[in-house]
């Protein structure tokens, strides 16, 4: 009777209207998943437009209003306020002139808080380690100004402080990297704290217990050295228990919570009336796949505080860019990242308790989908993931069990050896889903296709480029396995959807094990897949008949399709916002499109799971189709991929004004040689950049000297250890200055430099015969230059870098150095030993090191136009002309000299 019956099963669905209105169903309601979850994911509050008062609360209130104005003046009005420059002296003269403003309006605020303000000046060093490589890190006369709130003077007694002994620190800094006059960078976090103080002067402070400490800190993108002068020279400094910094690196969408530290910070975080943040950001971060760091390693690092790490994140195409400009902040943004700052900091001074603290990392937390805030232990996370296990695995004996008593014939073992072979399946679908892709990856960036970064400037454009060979995967996987012999499940898409669940309850138990609080997303899918799983069991099924029918009933696929949509393009949303934009910035070397491609299946998979089963529903041959069809789609889509590629204008070309290639160009002059160049370097792995230099070949007259390895990282001192990542040509511009030349030029064109020029000298030079080591004091005076860079190589067993011992073996050292403004100046101290070879010269006083001294000139081409002009020539600006549109640049004018001293 089975064998009669067997080629009859599913035979009524198999008809065309049957088999396109089940697809239809479930691609529908993944649909629907997709969709609330992207209005969730994107929608930001509606900006205030009022003057910083709530009328319904009757409090003072953050205004995005307000907000924006000092965005404005800062980005718009101020520009480029790299350290240094000018821009950063009247940066934080704005700052402590609107602050000092605030305080006299509290004044007259009944209750108001104590108001104190310092400006910092510091001086020191630190050792800052980045991309794998060791950068000592020296700083003199930085800014930082810093505003505390406490609580009320008691008139009857003026000396009980006890407010004061116990502070929450909110950090933002105020300076701007090279090639950007940081709008959201982080002009955001700036407005946002002086917002922020404006509202929290005004308010009623007898009832906090508290203080809160504002660092506007003026120098982070030199690393991190402003945040380092605080916590370790600052009077305050230890008065700080915990610390929530705010950041930027894109301009759009909601603020998210990317680190934290401690139980209680994050709880702290659930005050936020517009949550977004996950463990998994958090995790992700930690590994360093995201190449980039805040001023919150420093207060860990130096201070061992806990605290939370926040920043504007979506599309951070513009991030460190010219576009990074006030236009480009989505309205509403500043609201949300304002909003939840005020409430957080606002709970810690008012409500929490700050001592005892301890750093942790066993939490899980997460948002769902901005509307609550999700906090638990891992004691509690394990206790829930594994019980969801037993149940799960638990639910799977019962339907071995009532499996083999319905069906006699077929054993407990034969049974186990289909889900087996099912579960392994799944497996198999989900890292072929996930690797089909890297083929086509393979395909689009291979010399006869030549379509690099296709997917770049839409975040969305991967999932149409990779998302069918992902699915031909996954579905191949699953007709591939017809194919074995052995035990087969008698409804193989019943026993695939069980499969399902059994999967992700085995990744959910191997996970939970490693203690990664991350696991709970397979814990999500197995939940889920669970509940499904049991009310298909036991109610939605359909009901026994003589006809046999699906036994997955649709309204199971509706629910998890649904469901898991849901859920998971909430995280895949974030994922593809900072991942796709940060490919454009990640190195000529990163094979970025692999990347994507990888990315890209886990989520196609993540997202159509249910998929993996309902391809069994009609049978192998609806099955074949189905993959016939996505090898089509796909076929079409990589013609229209190299059709709308390969030039300026097309839907697959990678860049275009607000999704820019980047460039770093530097005219060096080497004070040495005498030789001056025009450097230009990539900082991704698109191919386009070959159209830049022929570009520039045919303004300048000059065919480019390709650079690589250790002599382009060399031209690129000036921003080591970044300059390990950028790939380079070089051009020697003497023809050009001098075929071009307004003005009398010398037989050398260094004798038409304009100075002045850095000097570097030695000080206090001793040598001990005893222990052959050599003693002096590094003086270098660089008027008009900023971000300076010596690099050497030596054995040296002393230094004046504060907290860090020399490496105990001859190295090769970076020292990189920044001074604020008004400050020409910098001392090191050195101690090397001297190899024994060299220890006669070393007591005649002729033993020498080789020291390569780089430097910046402080003149703002890239804000200002501004450069040093040689024979009447600006070298710069011819090469800003012949710049694509879909380009964006930060602009370097270095000087190079070597010194041996």
């Amino acid at each position: 009777m089975a064998g009669r019956k067997l080629p009859g099963i599913g035979a009524e669905e198999r008809t065309t209207k049957k088999v396109v209105t089940s697809w239809l169903t479930l691609i529908l309601s993944t649909l629907l998943g997709i969709s609330l979850a992207f209005h969730f994911h994107y929608k930001v509050p509606a900006p205030t437009n009022h003057n910083g008062y709530n009328s319904k609360t009757g409090l003072s209130d953050f205004s995005e209003h307000n907000a924006i104005q000092i965005v404005s003046h800062l980005s718009d009005t101020i520009g480029y306020r790299i350290v240094g420059t000018v821009e950063e002296k009247q940066s934080y003269e704005y700052i402590e002139q609107v602050i000092t403003q605030y305080k006299n309006e509290a004044e007259g605020v009944l209750n108001s808080p104590k108001f104190d303000i310092w400006v910092q000046h510091g001086t020191s060093s630190h050792r800052f380690d980045i991309m794998d490589k060791m950068v000592l890190k020296a700083y003199t006369n930085i800014t930082n100004i810093i505003v505390r709130l406490s609580c009320p003077i008691d008139p009857e007694n003026p000396e009980s402080r006890g407010c004061e002994e116990n502070a929450v620190l909110l950090n933002s800094h105020f300076d701007t990297t090279l090639g950007s006059p940081g709008a959201t960078d982080d002009g955001s976090g700036t407005a946002v704290m002086m917002d922020i103080i404006r509202v929290l002067s005004r308010r009623d402070w007898t009832s906090y217990k508290n203080a809160i400490v504002f660092l506007f800190n003026g120098a982070e993108e030199s690393l991190q050295d402003a945040s380092h002068a605080f916590i370790t020279m600052h009077e305050l400094k230890d008065s700080i228990r915990s610390v929530v910094n705010i950041d930027a690196c894109g301009t759009t969408g909601r603020e998210i919570l990317f680190q934290a530290n401690s139980r209680e910070m994050i709880e702290a975080y659930k005050q936020a009336p517009y949550p977004h943040g996950t463990v998994m950001a958090n995790d992700v971060f930690r590994t360093g796949l995201i190449l980039s760091d805040t001023d919150f390693r420093q207060f860990v690092q130096y201070g061992n505080l806990t605290g939370i790490d926040m920043a504007i994140y979506k599309n951070s195409y513009l991030y460190h860019t010219h576009l990074d400009i006030t236009e480009h902040l989505q309205p509403g943004s500043l609201q949300h990242l304002g909003a939840n700052t005020l409430a957080i900091i606002n709970y810690l001074a008012q409500n929490a308790t700050l001592t005892g603290i301890e750093i942790a990392s066993d939490v899980v937390f997460f948002d769902v989908q901005g509307l609550f805030f999700v906090v638990y232990s891992w004691s509690t996370a394990y206790a829930i993931q594994m019980s969801t296990v037993l149940l799960a695995f638990g639910y799977f004996g019962f339907i071995v069990t009532k499996t083999h008593t319905s069906s006699p014939y077929r054993s407990i073992g034969s049974i186990l050896i289909s889900y087996t072979k099912s579960v392994l399946a799944v497996c198999l679908s989900m890292v072929c889903c996930m690797l089909l892709p890297i083929a086509i990856s393979f395909l689009i960036t291979s010399d006869h296709f030549n379509r690099h970064m296709a997917w770049f400037k839409h975040e969305w454009y991967g999932a149409i480029i990779f998302s069918p060979m992902g699915l031909v995967g996954a579905f191949g996987i699953q007709y591939l396995f017809y194919l074995l012999p052995g035990p087969q499940h008698f409804d193989m898409e019943y026993g695939t959807f069980n499969s399902l669940m059994l999967f992700f309850a085995t990744a959910t138990a191997i996970t939970t094990q490693t203690g990664v609080a991350s696991s709970y997303v397979f814990w999500l899918y197995c939940f889920v897949m669970f509940i499904t799983c049991a009310l298909n069991e036991f109610g939605l099924r359909p009901a026994a008949s003589k006809i046999y029918l699906p036994q997955v009933g649709t309204v199971a696929y509706v629910m998890s399709g649904f469901t898991l949509s849901l859920l998971y393009s909430d995280y895949a949303y974030a994922l593809i916002d900072i991942f796709v934009p940060l490919t454009g910035r990640m190195g000529v070397d990163t094979p970025v499109d692999l990347i994507v491609a990888i990315i890209y299946g886990m989520i196609i998979f993540m997202v159509t799971l249910p998929y993996v089963a309902h391809v069994h529903r009609f049978g192998t041959k609806v099955l074949k189709k189905l993959l016939v069809l996505l090898l089509l789609a796909q076929t079409a889509i990589l013609v229209a991929v190299y059709v709308g590629g390969g030039s300026y204008g097309g839907w697959a070309f990678p860049y275009d004004e607000l999704h820019p290639k980047r460039l770093f160009i530097q005219q060096l002059k080497n004070l040495t040689s005498g030789e001056v160049t025009v450097g230009i370097a990539q900082a991704d792995h698109g191919p386009y950049i070959q159209t830049v230099v022929e570009s520039l070949e045919n303004e300048l007259g000059i065919e480019a000297e390709v650079r690589g390895g250790s002599s382009n990282m060399n031209d690129w001192d000036s921003i080591y250890p970044f300059s390990a990542f950028l790939g380079g040509y070089r051009f020697d511009v003497q023809p050009y200055i001098r075929q071009h030349a307004t003005k009398e030029i010398g037989e050398e064109l260094f004798d038409s430099l304009t100075g002045p020029f850095p000097e570097v000298k030695i000080h206090n030079d001793s040598y001990n015969p005893k222990t052959g080591i050599r003693s002096f004091s590094i003086l270098c005076l660089s008027p008009t230059y900023t971000w300076t860079v010596i690099a050497f190589d030596g054995h040296v067993v002393d230094w004046s870098i504060e907290d860090e011992e020399p490496l105990d073996v001859p190295s090769h050292y970076v020292v990189r150095h920044v001074s604020g403004y008004g400050n020409d100046g910098w001392t090191m101290d050195i101690s090397v030993k001297v190899p024994e070879s060299d220890h006669e010269a070393a007591l005649k006083g002729k033993y020498k090191i080789r020291f390569e001294f780089t430097a910046l000139e402080k003149e703002g081409f890239a804000s200002r136009n501004e450069e040093r002009l040689i024979g009447g020539v600006g070298i710069m600006s011819v090469v800003q002309r012949s710049l694509p549109v879909w380009t964006t640049t930060t602009w370097l004018s270095s000087v190079v000299k070597i010194w041996d001293l």
